[in-house]
């Protein structure tokens, strides 16, 4: 059951809801803009995708994401592993001095967010019916963001800057060519210590990681745009359909076009 509180003028920090929601495999894209609110999900089960601020993400079970006030948003489930989530809901200028004091106004999705789930049920726990809930719940809030800001910054500081680059290199040519050696020569490094760097830190190599990306948007664009098969081949910068359709049924088990019906 979503448990909502009055608003509470005085106090700059109100929470609005806090409830846990099973996802419907047919759900349609949430899309606001300016959100006058601020919502904090975490992902129990299943996955989904999100779009903000010119952002695109691919939540799965234990992440979170962070959907800033005014900021615009588009999301929905995954249809074969809708998402269940825990969330919360609130507003009040205390939200955005919290996320500017700890440098994460700009942090929409964080992987591997499991030591932050207790302050999700820590909310949810709160008795609605006292007067000073505003108070407990930004007492949990600041914990939260302050535990959130430990692991942001204490995971950039153990991967070298170098790769981190790199990794938000690939990130922006989902859409467009990207060389390896090119980059490498720009950058005067050796393409063998980046390849080797990038595996250790983020598990794959920079072109396993990059395939795996475009993959993930393959996916989105079969299931909500009117894009055809070719057309989404070449957005994503495989030399031709078939070879998309090839490689997106060896990863996936599916050619492209089953995908697109099946789901």
């Amino acid at each position: 059951m979503t448990n909502k509180i009055s608003d509470n003028q005085e106090f700059q920090f109100n929470l609005l809801a806090a409830t846990t929601v099973q996802a419907d495999a047919r759900m349609l894209a949430l899309e606001r803009f300016d959100y006058s609110a601020c919502t904090v999900e975490y992902i129990v089960s299943g996955s989904g995708f999100l779009e903000i601020n010119g952002h695109e993400f691919n939540p799965s079970r234990g992440s979170i994401y962070i959907l800033h006030r005014h900021s615009n948003h588009r999301y929905w489930p995954e249809r074969s592993d809708p998402w269940q989530k825990i969330f919360f809901a609130i507003s009040g200028e205390m939200v955005d001095y919290l996320f500017r004091a700890y440098r994460l106004m700009e942090l929409y999705y964080l992987p591997d967010a499991l030591k932050l789930l207790k302050h999700f049920e820590a909310m949810q726990h709160l008795n609605y019916n006292t007067d000073h809930v505003h108070q407990q719940a930004a007492v949990i809030f600041h914990q939260f963001v302050e535990e959130a800001a430990r692991i942001v910054y204490g995971e950039k500081r153990s991967i070298p800057v170098e790769f981190v680059a790199l990794k938000n290199a690939l990130d922006t040519h989902l859409e467009c060519r990207f060389v390896l050696e090119d980059y490498c020569l720009e950058h005067k490094v050796s393409t063998t210590h980046l390849i080797r760097g990038f595996r250790r830190h983020y598990g794959n190599t920079p072109y396993g990681y990059l395939m795996e990306r475009r993959l993930e948007l393959a996916k989105r664009l079969l299931l909500h745009s009117s894009f055809s098969i070719k057309e989404i081949a070449a957005r994503l910068c495989f030399s031709d359909q078939y070879y998309f359709s090839n490689y997106f049924k060896s990863k996936n088990g599916l050619s492209p076009k089953y995908f697109r019906n099946e789901k």
